[in-house]
């Protein structure tokens, strides 16, 4: 019964999903750093070029409903990094290859590199109709371990970060469901943007790198 159930969710329809950085997400996490040069090799862990499984969309009566996959999801992330490392005002350059020292490539004065841990997302359906629509509960996570190395490649921060989004968001009031997001899609985006942005929120990668005066900073839009 279990491989006649594992052979059903296969031939099961796929939604693919498209994941994007959202900048501005984090808040306190723009604009902070000075430009200095910030080398981004490609993203590891163990997700392919093609497609990756990451999660399930369920029905009400708790069977596998929709199988979710995102295509090439460790660059996806490698994007949405470099994109965040802007945003903090670094300047950051793709690499096309991991440096087999370590170190930082010729005009260069860092380099980050990440490996793609986790990236899941599940969604469950309920049976109660409310106002707003099914009932559902939705939980994102986004998992990345990083490394900075200096010109040097002495190891300047090491940790692993955790991005997640749950929905429904804790009720507030007498609203006991009011979703902000609704689509498998936009919740691992959004957990993919808290992990990036927490990273530049981390002491100790803040310390690693120059940052700007408060004087020098832009306004946030």
């Amino acid at each position: 019964m279990a491989t006649l159930a594992l052979a059903l969710i296969g031939c099961q329809p796929r939604t693919r999903i498209a994941l994007h950085y959202l900048p501005d997400f984090v808040p306190g996490a723009q604009n902070i750093f000075r430009p200095v040069r910030i080398a981004v090799p490609p993203t590891t862990g163990n997700f392919g070029s093609g497609d990756s499984s990451v999660g399930m969309i369920y029905a009400a009566d708790g069977a596998p409903q929709t199988p979710l996959v995102v295509a090439d999801a460790a660059r996806a992330f490698n994007n949405g990094l470099i994109k965040g490392l802007a945003d903090a005002g670094l300047a950051p350059g793709a690499l096309d290859l991991n440096p087999g020292d370590g170190k930082p490539p010729e005009g260069s004065d860092f380099i980050l590199s990440s490996e793609l841990e986790q990236l899941e997302v599940n969604k469950r359906f309920g049976t109660n109709q409310t106002l707003h629509g099914q009932y559902f509960s939705m939980k994102a996570v986004v998992r990345v371990k990083f490394e900075l190395k200096n010109r040097d490649g002495s190891v300047l921060y090491s940790d692993e970060i955790s991005g997640i989004e749950n929905e429904p968001p804790n009720p507030v009031g007498a609203e006991v469901f009011l979703p902000l997001e609704t689509e498998p899609a936009e919740s691992l985006s959004v957990a993919l943007s808290r992990a990036v942005g927490l990273l530049m929120l981390r002491p100790r990668f803040r310390d690693a790198l120059p940052m700007r005066s408060v004087e020098a900073r832009p306004a946030s839009k």
